[in-house]
């Protein structure tokens, strides 16, 4: 699962990319059965197992660029040094930087810190729930703010990390590069999302991502969306340079 966070629009402004078409059904079915597949098949991972939001910004930062399994044990570690948000705000920027080794990108643990000395000076040590406040953040953009909304307060925030983008431009889209229609993919997904159901939606399809709607041998065989995918049967050749 590795996650790149783009440029912040502190504005919170929205690209259009035109109005998004949507058949029914197959929203309905994509629904239904990523929603199955993740009850049977989604993966254990210990940031699933709170609400914290503190515990979640901690997950997310330490995703971005660095795949799962080198993430848990650090996650863990770094929540026994640090378990309270205040207690990260009143380390020294040495001592994270520290902490964190060996996940590499030095620039996430200074990020973080700052994240938390802020919050401490401007929230009370609460991290904010609302879109805004998060995205005046340096060093959360539109992904981590609508994970942070969709895991610890339980809203319908749309998300779109490297797997996300890459499941819904095979299924919905398929032309050109994933790149090239990311206005559209965020629109994607904040509509795919079932009312009241963002925090499973959300997780469930970076797993489908992860687990099977993999960058270059994906398990098409056995998709559970193959009967509507744009890109069933994916073919490097056929569908152009797989996304990572």
């Amino acid at each position: 699962m590795v996650r790149r966070e783009g440029r912040k629009n502190r504005s919170a402004k929205r690209e259009h990319g035109g109005s998004l078409k949507l058949d029914p059904s197959i929203k309905r079915r994509f629904q239904q059965r990523l929603l199955k597949w993740y009850r049977e098949h989604g993966r254990d991972l210990p940031w699933r197992k709170t609400s914290d939001p503190y515990h979640i910004l901690v997950s997310e930062v330490m995703l971005q660029q660095t795949q799962v399994d080198r993430v848990i044990p650090k996650y863990q570690e770094f929540l026994e040094r640090y378990p309270r948000l205040q207690d990260l705000a009143e380390a020294s920027v040495a001592d994270v930087k520290k902490t964190w080794y060996p996940l590499g990108y030095n620039i996430r643990p200074e990020r973080l810190h700052s994240i938390a000395r802020e919050t401490v000076e401007k929230y009370g040590g609460k991290l904010p729930s609302s879109e805004e406040a998060l995205l005046s953040f340096k060093g959360i953009g539109r992904y981590t703010a609508g994970a942070i909304r969709s895991f610890a307060f339980n809203e319908d925030a749309p998300i779109l990390d490297t797997n996300v983008s890459r499941v819904l431009h095979r299924v919905f889209i398929a032309e050109g590069a994933s790149k090239e229609h990311r206005s559209k993919l965020w629109q994607l997904s904040e509509a795919l999302i079932p009312r009241g159901k963002g925090y499973d939606f959300n997780q469930a399809i970076m797993d489908f991502g992860a687990m099977v709607c993999t960058a270059r041998d994906p398990y098409c065989l056995l998709c559970p969306m193959k009967s509507f995918c744009k890109t069933y049967p994916f073919t490097p050749q056929a569908s152009g340079t797989p996304s990572p």
